[in-house]
C-alpha cells in the first residue's frame, strides 16, 4: 500500500503544529524558553521525516534528492547536535529533562498515532479496533503527561498546562482525521516501479512544474507557520490563551476559505492555478504586514492574528487548490506514459515527504539559529524578536512564498486543458482516437507552454467598465463534439473586447494575419481601419496604434488567435485547416465577419451591420468533409450604447445544398439575424435616450 495525499501539504504541517505549540508551552512553563521546546520537537520531527523519505520512498525519489541524501543527514545531525548537546545549558537541570522527555513522549505518540492511521487505511485494522487502539494511545500519552505535569509544576500551572495538553491533542486529533479521509479517498496499491517510464514522466512539463509548485507550497507553509507561532510564543504571557485563539484563528479561516471554494465548485466558478495565486497573494500579503510590524517593532497581538489568518486562508486556498490540481497531474502523467505508470502514487508520496523535509529543516534551521546564537538569553518581547531575528525567521518564509508564485505561473494547465486531458483519456479508454486533440495536449502537457496569466489580469481589469447584459444565451449549447463558431459584429474595435469579455465559454478568435505575427504591420492595420477615423484623438492616434500593435502581437499569442490571410487563398486554407483542428480539440470559433473594404456598407463602422465577407462559410464545407459534422454557426450582436451582447439562433451548416447557395444561405442568414438585433437594440437605445432627454 502508498499513499497520495490529496492535501498533503497543509495537513502534515498543520498535524505536527499543534504538538509544536505544547512543546513550546511546557518549555515555557518549565525553563521560561519556550523557543527551546519548539526547537527540540522540531529536531524530532526533521528526523521522522527523514527515515520516511529516505527508507521507506526513497528508490521513487529524483535523482538530484538521492544524491543529497548526505549532506541533509549532516546537516540534520549538526542541527541537532546544536540543541541537544552544544546548547550552553547545564543538562543537569531537571526541568530540561522534563522538556526533553516531554518532546520524546509527544514524539513517540505521534508516530504511534500515524502508524495505527495508516494500518486502519490499508484495511489491516477495523475501524472499531483502530478508534479503540487510538483512544488507548491517547489516553496513555495523557495519562503519563497529567503526571509529569502535576508533579513537577505548581497546582494552577500544572491543571492549566494539562488543559492546553488535551486542547492540542484534540486539535492534533482533527488534523489526524482530516488526513485519514484523504488518505481513503486516494490510496493506490502498490505495483512495480518502471524507473524509464517514471522518469520520462518527471520531465513532462506538466508533472515537473507540479512537483517544484507543491514542494514550494509545503516549504513556505511549515516556516510560515513555524514564524508566527514561534513569535507568539516568545511574547505573550498567557501562552494557553494565546494558542487556543491563534489555533481558532487557524481553524475558522481554512474552514471559512474551504466552504467558499466548495460554493464555488458546485457553480463552476473556479479555475484552481486562479484560485491558487489569490491565496498566494493573500499569503504574501499577511507575511507581509508581518515583517513590516516587525521591522517596527510595534506590531499588535491582534494584528499577529489577523496575519495568521491571512496566511492560513490563503494556504487553504494553495492546499485546497493543489488538491484539485492532482487529479489533472495524474492524468497528465498517463497521457505522456501512453497508458497506465506503475509507481506513479508512490512516486507522488515521496515527492511531498521531501518537500515536507525540506520545508522542517529550513525552520529547523532558523530555530536552531535563534537557540544556539543567543545562549539562555532568548527574546521575551515583541521588540527583541523584531531587533534580533525578524530577517532570520520571516525572509525565508516571504522567498518561498514568492517562489511559489513564480511556480505557479510557470504551470501549464488551466482548468480548460485539464477538462481537455480528462476527456481525451476517456476517449482513449473507450478505444476511440482524436490527433487533433493529442497534439494539442501534447503542446500543452509535454512541452514549454504558459497561462495567460496576465491577459485573464487585463480582462479582470476590463469586465467592471465594460459591464455587460447577455441576452439569448439560452442559444448557446455547448457539445464538445461539435462546437460553436460564434459570428459578432465589429464595431471598430468594440465587438472584439465586448466578445472576448463576456462570451459565457472559451473561444478562439479568427485574427488578421498582420495583427498576430509584425507589431509594425498590426499598427498599420489598426491606423487605417480604427484609430484613422477617430479625429477626436487627434496626434495621439499613431502612437496610440504602434502601443497597441505590440499588445497585439503578444496577446493574440497567449489568446490562441488563429491567423486569417485575407486575399491569400493559399495561405487562406492554412486559416480554415487550423480551425478545423482547434474544433477538432472541442474548441469554439470567434469569427468577425464584416468587410471593412465593402463600398455599399462597409463594416468595422461605429454602429449597425456591415456586409460581410462571402468566404468565411467555406469552413464548414472543410469541416463536413474532415469530420462528417455539421457545423453550427451562431450570430450574435454587441452593442456599445446598452452594454448588451445578444445571440441569436444557429444557424446548421446542410451538406445537402449546392455549396455556392449554402454559403449564400448562410451568409444572408446570418446579416438578417444581426441587422434584426442592431435595429432592435437601436431602437430601445434611442427610447432611452428620449426618455432621458425628456426627464431633462
Amino acid at each position: 500500500m502508498t499513499r497520495t495525499r490529496r492535501d498533503g501539504t497543509v495537513i502534515a504541517a498543520l498535524g505536527g503544529l499543534y504538538a509544536f505549540i505544547f512543546c513550546m508551552m511546557i518549555s515555557s512553563a518549565l525553563t521560561d524558553m519556550p523557543i527551546y521546546g519548539g526547537a527540540l520537537y522540531m529536531c524530532g520531527r526533521v528526523a521522522t521525516v527523514f527515515l520516511s523519505a529516505y527508507v521507506g520512498d526513497a528508490a521513487y525519489l529524483p535523482p538530484g534528492a538521492r544524491r543529497w541524501r548526505g549532506a541533509l543527514l549532516a546537516l540534520m545531525l549538526l542541527m541537532n547536535l546544536c540543541v541537544v548537546v552544544v546548547y550552553p545549558i547545564s543538562w543537569g537541570s531537571p526541568t530540561m529533562w522534563l522538556v526533553f522527555v516531554t518532546v520524546l513522549l509527544m514524539m513517540l505518540r505521534d508516530a504511534l498515532c500515524q502508524w495505527l492511521m495508516r494500518q486502519e487505511v490499508s484495511r489491516r485494522l477495523t475501524l472499531r479496533r483502530y478508534l479503540l487502539l487510538m483512544t488507548l494511545c491517547h489516553a496513555l500519552a495523557a495519562a503519563v503527561m497529567a503526571a509529569i505535569l502535576l508533579y513537577n509544576l505548581p497546582g494552577v500551572t500544572g491543571l492549566t498546562m494539562l488543559g492546553g495538553y488535551l486542547l492540542c491533542g484534540a486539535m492534533a486529533g482533527y488534523a489526524a482525521h482530516k488526513e485519514r479521509l484523504n488518505l481513503r479517498e486516494t490510496i493506490v496499491p502498490e505495483e512495480e516501479p518502471l524507473p524509464a517510464l517514471l522518469q520520462q514522466v518527471r520531465k513532462a512539463n506538466a508533472f515537473a512544474a507540479f512537483e517544484r509548485l507543491s514542494a514550494a507550497v509545503s516549504v513556505a507553509l511549515e516556516l510560515t507557520l513555524v514564524v508566527m507561532y514561534t513569535f507568539l510564543a516568545a511574547t505573550e504571557e498567557q501562552l494557553l490563551s494565546c494558542m487556543a485563539l491563534a489555533v481558532l484563528t487557524t481553524l475558522a479561516f481554512r474552514e471559512a476559505a474551504e466552504f467558499a471554494l466548495r460554493r464555488k465548485e458546485r457553480r463552476r466558478l473556479i479555475d484552481p492555478t486562479n484560485m491558487m495565486l489569490l491565496g498566494l497573494l493573500m499569503w504574501l500579503g499577511g507575511l507581509w504586514i508581518f515583517s513590516r510590524g516587525l521591522r517596527d517593532g510595534g506590531i499588535s497581538l491582534t494584528n499577529t492574528y489577523l496575519c495568521l489568518g491571512l496566511c492560513s486562508a490563503g494556504s487553504t486556498l494553495c492546499g485546497t487548490c493543489l488538491q484539485r490540481m492532482e487529479q489533472a497531474v495524474a492524468n497528465a502523467a498517463q497521457f505522456t506514459s501512453g497508458g497506465s505508470v506503475p509507481g506513479y502514487g508512490q512516486m507522488r508520496a515521496a515527492g511531498q515527504e521531501m518537500a515536507l523535509l525540506l520545508g522542517e529543516m529550513l525552520a529547523l534551521t532558523a530555530l536552531t539559529v535563534l537557540c544556539f546564537v543567543t545562549g539562555g538569553d532568548l527574546p521575551r518581547d515583541a521588540s527583541q524578536f523584531a531587533a534580533r531575528f525578524q530577517p532570520v525567521m520571516v525572509l525565508p518564509a516571504l522567498l518561498t512564498v514568492l517562489m511559489a508564485i513564480l511556480c505557479v505561473l510557470r504551470f501549464p494547465l488551466s482548468s480548460r486543458y485539464m477538462h481537455k486531458l480528462a476527456r481525451f483519456l476517456h476517449i482513449r479508454e473507450q478505444g476511440g482516437d482524436n490527433p487533433a486533440l493529442q497534439k494539442q495536449l501534447e503542446d500543452v502537457v509535454v512541452r514549454r507552454h504558459r497561462q495567460p496569466f496576465f491577459i485573464r489580469a487585463i480582462m479582470a481589469v476590463l469586465r467592471p467598465f465594460f459591464r455587460h447584459r447577455l441576452q439569448g444565451v439560452e442559444n448557446i449549447v455547448q457539445d464538445e463534439n461539435n462546437p460553436i463558431v460564434f459570428l459578432c459584429n465589429h464595431g471598430e474595435i468594440y465587438g472584439p473586447v465586448a466578445a472576448m469579455l463576456f462570451i459565457p465559454v472559451p473561444v478562439r478568435p479568427w485574427v488578421i494575419s498582420n495583427m498576430t505575427t509584425n507589431a509594425q504591420e498590426v499598427a498599420e492595420y489598426l491606423y487605417k481601419y480604427t484609430f484613422g477615423p477617430m479625429i477626436w484623438l487627434g496626434r495621439l492616434r499613431w502612437p496610440v496604434a504602434r502601443l497597441l500593435g505590440r499588445l497585439s502581437v503578444w496577446a493574440m499569442r497567449h489568446l490562441e488567435a488563429i491567423p486569417v490571410y485575407r486575399h491569400k487563398p493559399r495561405e487562406l486554407m492554412t486559416t480554415f485547416r487550423r480551425s478545423v483542428e482547434a474544433m477538432e480539440a472541442g474548441d469554439n470559433l470567434l469569427i468577425f465577419p464584416e468587410n471593412p473594404d465593402a463600398t455599399e456598407k462597409p463594416g468595422y463602422q461605429h454602429g449597425g451591420m456591415g456586409d460581410m465577407y462571402r468566404g468565411f462559410p467555406m469552413l464548414a464545407q472543410v469541416y463536413y468533409n474532415r469530420t462528417g459534422k455539421r457545423c453550427r454557426f451562431l450570430p450574435m450582436y454587441a452593442h456599445k450604447g446598452l452594454r448588451t451582447l445578444t445571440f441569436g439562433e444557429p444557424i446548421l451548416y446542410d451538406p445537402e445544398t449546392e455549396p455556392l447557395a449554402e454559403r449564400d444561405r448562410i451568409v444572408d442568414e446570418a446579416t438578417r439575424q444581426m441587422r434584426e438585433m442592431a435595429d432592435r437594440e437601436d431602437a430601445v437605445w434611442r427610447g432611452k435616450k428620449a426618455a432621458k432627454e425628456a426627464r431633462v
